[in-house]
């Protein structure tokens, strides 16, 4: 057969594959036209009258409706809000019209609320309706629900989230308190997809906690070169108040290339070794923090001085975590009554209090019995417990006193005693 007849059968085949496509979607869109009437024949009154709003993921893709039903030969009283929402046979169109109910009746409860003479500084919406967001460090700086996904404000203010309505009167008109992050008004600095796809490969974190970490890192960030220590020493709160080698460590293991500023790349992988990596992970980097001397090996005066700090950041988180605990046990006393703080126990007091045979409970040596004396005592027991923490390592290392611990060593120890790297994890991870 030679290419002369052949080329027509090429072509008639062709032609009979177009046919049979062409007549495959005509029939189809026959059948979706035939079941698009059928659900209108159901749907007989559709129309707006509540506004709703529906969210693509995206702040600037915006589709605004209303949707309200009236079922046929039924006509709405005036004042009537009711909603119903009307039986279709089509089990695919049935899903849509309940969650455009569910929308509408949700945004005509949220539009209930009204705060009168408060007006949206986006949008100018006036009275503002729904939900407010105030911010709590601008005098007065109000954005409504819809525009506040925008983001267009100061990111370094907070706003508070308020439903229901304050008096117009009572409306503060001043700072509630002071910005709580450090970082700079605006900062317009982006991220590349070539540096997102990099910081992907070299950490672990995905592509959304890496966009959200770097909002944060700008939020902290007050110096071009990245995250001072001033502001390092911030985020750490009242442990900040008093010099400590633990926090000095940290500080060095954030800031890699020792220029005294924490940039993103340096956060970035800092973090994902405290949030994600494994005790493997973070063994070499416990060990570098031991490593007081900058020798590539640790003595064990290196392992006191580890050891002590932290046990003194250990009892500065517990005397925070107490005092939280006494004022709100004070905050939630009641006294109301006026009655005597007898009144709270029920053991009878004895009748005659003059009795000089009584037990009386003899107070801990250099501790008077006030709360403040206890840490004392607490840190003259530590020191013993501190060096017998350091012959421990060493005995278990089979060491004597005067060698030092290499780093194979110290990997070998860590992996059976968690206490050399418990310092590591103690702060967290700061941000």
């Amino acid at each position: 057969m030679n290419r002369q007849n052949v080329r027509p059968l090429v072509l008639g085949a062709a032609v009979g594959a177009t046919v049979v496509v062409l007549t495959y979607q005509a029939i189809r869109y026959m059948r979706e036209q035939r079941k698009r009437l059928a659900t209108q024949a159901e749907v007989d009154s559709f129309n707006t009258t509540q506004s709703a709003t529906l969210s693509y993921g995206q702040v600037d893709h915006e589709n605004t409706f209303s949707l309200a039903w009236e079922p046929p030969g039924r006509t709405a009283a005036s004042g009537d809000t009711t909603l119903s929402i009307p039986e279709v046979h089509d089990s695919d169109a049935q899903p849509l019209l309940n969650l455009l109910y569910n929308i509408a009746e949700n945004q005509a409860r949220t539009d209930g609320y009204i705060h009168r003479g408060i007006t949206c500084n986006i949008c100018g919406q006036s009275p503002l309706c729904g939900v407010r967001f105030k911010c709590a460090n601008c005098i007065d700086y109000d954005i409504c629900e819809r525009c506040e996904p925008k983001d267009l404000h100061n990111r370094t203010h907070l706003f508070l989230k308020i439903r229901v309505p304050l008096p117009p009167l009572a409306n503060p008109r001043i700072p509630l308190f002071k910005p709580l992050y450090p970082g700079k008004e605006r900062n317009a600095s982006t991220l590349s997809w070539d540096e997102i796809t990099k910081f992907k490969k070299d950490t672990n974190f995905e592509q959304f906690e890496i966009e959200a970490l770097f909002q944060q890192y700008k939020s902290l960030c007050n110096s071009e070169k990245g995250i001072s220590r001033e502001v390092f020493d911030q985020c750490l709160g009242p442990l900040a108040s008093g010099k400590n080698l633990v926090v000095d460590r940290l500080f060095k293991f954030y800031d890699q290339n020792s220029d005294r500023y924490i940039d993103f790349p340096e956060m970035l992988s800092g973090m994902s070794v405290l949030v994600k990596g494994s005790k493997l992970d973070k063994i070499p980097h416990a060990f570098d923090g031991y490593d007081l001397d900058n020798k590539g090996s640790i003595s064990k005066e290196n392992l006191r001085r580890m050891f002590k700090a932290y046990f003194n950041i250990t009892i500065e988180l517990v005397r925070d975590v107490v005092k939280a605990c006494e004022e709100e046990m004070m905050a939630n006393f009641d006294d109301s009554t006026g009655k005597p703080v007898s009144a709270l126990f029920s053991a009878p007091i004895p009748a005659d209090s003059s009795n000089n045979n009584a037990y009386v409970k003899a107070p801990i040596p250099g501790n008077p019995g006030g709360r403040e004396g206890m840490w004392p005592v607490m840190e003259a027991m530590s020191q013993d417990a501190i060096d017998e923490m350091a012959d421990n390592v060493y005995k278990i290392a089979k060491l004597h006193d005067g060698q030092r611990m290499t780093f194979a060593k110290f990997k070998e120890v860590s992996l059976m005693d968690n206490s050399l790297v418990a310092w590591f994890d103690a702060l967290g991870t700061v941000f």
